[in-house]
């Protein structure tokens, strides 16, 4: 039954890799970062099977930072477009899942009586399943935090490093006898907390995020609205000096200088045109992202043909509404950049329809053909300074229940999206909301099952104070005791 145990391993080796690159953000193409990642995994791999044969498998587990660690951090680090703490920090959560992973079969195992088949199925089953849970559920999130936040990444690292530190010292080997009931106590309480402070981190990054992306809202605004000011006090000064300026008029036409009072006329409304902006839209937060995005386009020497048709007020939260916007814009300006003066031309069309969907559309020249990757948005790289942001576009699409697109069509590049009212998603989202109670329910279900069906979990447990009291109440052999004494 050996083979069981050293399969497991070498499935378990290739998953760890798996894992880390669900995350990863190479800095080169995905092809060659895969062959130069399974290349040195593998000889890695082969290193510690080696390893493995000649001292044992309680080997691996007590040498894996020399033998498996350190190498594939330097392999990986060469690779990383990120370099600083959120590299490390990915790592370390990838390796901290994986040997968390091997140390929950293990003890599972070796719960069940031992012999390898259990260590050999569930590791089978639960790492493909885990990396499909990260994949359908965090891997886009969590890269859109790695391209938004570059600070406070190293603190978290720490805390992955000291995790990793933490399983390492406290895991059982394969073959090695299970700890006392103190010893148990502590790695569950260790195998219970990772997981928990891992999604304390990756939520509290996510708000970080939240507050980045509304600060720069707000900072667009503020820079629209300290523009409107400077506008207003240049009015002021045109009407206070106005007496002037037609006794001026008044002295060239009686003097008979009519070209004089022309030219200055024309003077007058150049600069009446400089302070005069007039409003894009009627709602002011709308307005004022798109007037910080139409000068920095024209500031490109990029036109910009807008058509809105919206109210005042929207029935969608203002950020939401200028996330999209922002992103769309940008990225349409940075690539018309790419392109000569003449093709420079946005075209932007919102509109909020009778049903109250609003629907917005920007177009932009792009000659060459752009890929998209199977989640329909465009495999840009970057550093390439189009695509980025788009992935915010499409959670707020979802967030609303609308729809999102991206086309690339003889030349131009395509962008639309639609958003549903809230009150049309009310009834769905009502029936998709989690019932936390059935939850429990199930999850004291499946305690009472687990410790009835392993006894050597249980009487690991129950020898702990306290808790054993309480243990014993649903213990089944308990009862069984009582009946026989009768």
């Amino acid at each position: 039954m050996t083979v069981l145990r050293d399969v497991s391993f070498l499935w378990s080796m290739l998953h760890v890799v798996l894992m880390f690159l669900i995350f990863f953000e190479p800095r080169y193409s995905w092809r060659p970062t895969v062959v130069f990642s399974f290349a040195g995994a593998g000889t890695l791999l082969c290193v510690n099977v080696l390893l493995m044969f000649w001292r044992g498998t309680g080997i691996v587990m007590s040498a894996a930072f020399f033998t498996c660690t350190l190498p594939s951090l330097a392999l990986f680090f060469l690779l990383s477009e990120y370099r600083d703490g959120r590299f490390f920090f990915l790592f370390c959560l990838s390796d901290t899942l994986c040997f968390w992973l091997l140390q929950l079969t293990n003890l599972l195992d070796r719960l069940a009586g031992g012999g390898y088949a259990v260590l050999f199925f569930s590791r089978l089953i639960l790492f493909p399943l885990a990396e499909y849970l990260l994949w359908r559920y965090l891997r886009r999130p969590y890269r859109e935090l790695q391209r938004k936040l570059s600070r406070g990444w190293w603190l978290f690292a720490v805390i992955g490093l000291t995790y990793y530190l933490l399983i390492m010292a406290s895991a059982v080997p394969v073959d090695a006898p299970l700890p006392d009931a103190a010893g148990m106590l502590r790695l569950f309480l260790i195998m219970l907390l990772m997981p928990l402070t891992y999604l304390a981190i990756i939520l509290s990054l996510w708000r970080q995020m939240r507050i980045y992306e509304n600060v720069r809202i707000m900072e667009v605004q503020r820079q629209d609205y300290d523009a409107l000011c400077q506008t207003m006090e240049v009015g002021r000064i045109y009407r206070h000096d106005m007496r002037h300026h037609l006794a001026t008029m008044e002295g060239l036409l009686q003097q008979g200088d009519h070209e004089g009072a022309l030219h200055y006329i024309q003077s007058l409304s150049g600069g009446l045109e400089k302070i005069t902006k007039p409003a894009r839209c009627a709602n002011p937060a709308v307005n004022a992202m798109l007037t910080a995005y139409i000068v920095q386009a024209a500031n490109a020497d990029c036109a910009v043909e807008t058509k809105l048709r919206i109210p005042e007020e929207l029935p969608f939260e203002e950020t939401d509404v200028c996330v999209i916007l922002a992103n769309a814009l940008e990225n349409a300006v940075h690539a018309c950049q790419e392109l000569p003066e003449d093709q420079r031309r946005i075209e932007l069309e919102m509109e909020l329809t009778e049903n109250r969907r609003l629907m917005i559309s920007v177009e932009n020249p792009c000659p060459r053909p752009v890929a998209f990757g199977p989640d329909g948005l465009p495999d840009v790289h970057r550093r390439e300074g189009h695509g980025l942001g788009l992935q915010s576009v499409k959670r707020v699409a979802d967030k609303y229940g609308g729809l999102f697109r991206c086309q690339w069509d003889q030349g131009r590049f395509l962008f639309r999206t639609v958003l549903m009212p809230p009150e049309v998603r009310a009834a769905p989202e009502e029936k998709r909301r989690p019932n936390r109670a059935a939850a429990a329910i199930a999850a004291a279900l499946a305690f009472l099952v687990i410790l009835n069906c392993f006894p050597a979990l249980a009487d690991a447990l129950e020898a702990v104070p306290v808790l054993g009291l309480l243990l014993r109440a649903v213990d089944l052999r308990t009862y069984a005791l009582v009946f026989g004494g009768r």
